[in-house]
């Protein structure tokens, strides 16, 4: 399970838009053709051509009849006899022209050829430039491999016929070549009334994507008015109110996406999303009944086990409740052996740490696991490992202290280690300044450390009081 990484692929499969438009409705002739096809009759297809012999529109319509039944073949060969009509025949209209040419282009494509294709939808778009259908069947065809020049192809209809939507045509496109910025400037020029749920779903996860998130929510919860059961914006509306840290209305969203949506398929980022929210909401034991489900589960992979067994652990320490958050810390650690990150071992420490503050009955025995842990952590042979470890002991020793300067050595080490990290470095010139000052009532021996500190932060009130006291 990735929290850290959005698992886009689960909104991105999802929001497959169907066709570019919807197709015009079929005409009787194709009905006709569609009835004999099914039929088996090939008397009567015949007959049907026949009528249609010198009727170009026909001819294409029992061409889209075979075709949409999978007989490309027969499809092909009945749009070529319309195109051998409109171009041999002087009186074919451009209207006639364009619809065979497109015909053809859409037999080229169910071919797998796409080059054909372009070059039939480009003939129609020349041929009637006031249908819009072939300058939307070409940028369809070249969104992927020249989504610019599909724009431009989609603006051309524009100019040719402004009553046509090409707004929401050019936003799909844009959508369907992967530019998000262009989608979302396309979609947001469309009433969100006039889109379809599918168009809601690309608009809405594109604003995601591009971190509109409070848009992308707004989008999505309209489109829920319209779609109540779609997984795409149930999910969009759930990650983005999870975002936006809206911990209520994210887990019923959750809710929906899990239980009340179609086809949907829950991803490991669902999971890691909804215990996200449910933390969030201090809703704690649910969220630990879901974990607990998900890393006792035999079929879930062993890096789902293992973020869940982290994120039980995690879960305590939200709580505030380290007694249970170390074991489980620790459980977490045996399971992921090798895989286990410095940060992951830094976490068990930190536990002890916070353990140590919230009980002082046992605050020795706490701070003292701790120091082991960061111990081993500092043999590291990362530098930043090792450094980080040191001032994690530095500050468990000064937990321990009680005036007997136990930090000092851990401190001295940070500030002889190269490039060590500027806000590391202020607390040991800090530490060392108030050991010599308080504890060894020594002036003259915090005054290095005053000085070294005023080089990094000239401002620093505490290095200014010290230097003030130089003779």
């Amino acid at each position: 399970m990735k929290l850290k990484n959005l698992f886009i692929g689960a909104l991105m499969t999802v929001i497959a838009a169907p066709a570019m438009a919807q197709a015009p409705a079929i005409d009787e002739v194709q009905k006709q053709a569609a009835a004999l096809i099914k039929a088996g009759n090939a008397d009567g297809l015949k007959d049907l051509e026949k009528v249609n012999k010198k009727n170009p529109t026909g001819l294409v319509s029992i061409a889209k009849a075979y075709l949409a039944a999978g007989d490309v073949a027969n499809a092909e060969a009945t749009a070529q006899k319309a195109y051998t009509f409109v171009n041999e025949n002087k009186k074919a209209t451009a209207q006639e022209k364009c619809i065979t040419y497109i015909t053809l282009g859409n037999i080229a494509s169910a071919k797998d050829e796409a080059g054909n294709a372009v070059s039939w939808y480009q003939s129609a778009m020349y041929a009637d430039p006031q249908n819009p259908d072939g300058y939307r069947l070409y940028a369809t065809a070249t969104s992927k491999s020249d989504p610019n020049g599909a724009l431009a192809a989609i603006e051309q209809v524009r100019q040719n016929r402004p009553d046509y939507p090409v707004d929401l045509i050019a936003a799909d496109i844009a959508n369907g070549a992967g530019k998000p910025a262009k989608a979302i400037e396309y979609y947001s020029k469309v009433k969100l009334s006039d889109m379809q749920p599918y168009q809601l779903g690309a608009y809405a996860t594109n604003l995601y994507l591009t971190q509109k998130i409070e848009k992308a929510v707004e989008v999505a919860e309209y489109g829920l008015t319209v779609a109540p059961r779609s997984a795409t914006l149930n999910r969009l509306a759930f990650w983005g109110n999870t975002d936006l840290k809206k911990w209520d209305a994210a887990l019923a969203y959750a809710d929906k996406l899990f239980y009340e949506s179609d086809s949907v398929k829950i991803s490991s980022d669902d999971y890691g999303r909804k215990i996200n929210a449910l933390r969030g909401a201090e809703r704690y034991d649910e969220a630990l009944a879901e974990l607990s489900k998900l890393a006792n589960d035999p079929k879930m992979p062993k890096a789902d086990q293992l973020f869940a067994l982290k994120q039980i652990a995690q879960t305590y320490s939200d709580k505030e409740d380290y007694a249970n958050a170390i074991p489980a810390y620790e459980k977490y650690l045996a399971a992921a052996g090798d895989k286990a990150s410095a940060t992951d071992i830094a976490g068990l420490g930190q536990q002890y740490m916070y353990y140590a503050q919230q009980n002082p009955a046992k605050k020795a025995e706490s701070l003292m696991k701790a120091d082991e842990v960061f111990a081993k952590m500092a043999q590291n042979p990362d530098p930043a490992t090792a450094e980080y470890a040191i001032y994690k002991r530095a500050q468990v020793a000064n937990q321990m202290d009680g005036g007997k300067g136990l930090a000092k050595p851990f401190y001295d080490k940070l500030i002889e280690t190269p490039n060590c990290n500027v806000a590391r470095l202020k607390e040991a010139y800090l530490y060392n300044i108030s050991y010599f000052g308080n504890i060894k009532n020594d002036i003259s021996g915090a005054m290095p450390y005053a000085e070294k500190l005023a080089e990094i932060d000239p401002e620093n009130p505490v290095a200014k009081q010290v230097l003030s006291l130089k003779e």
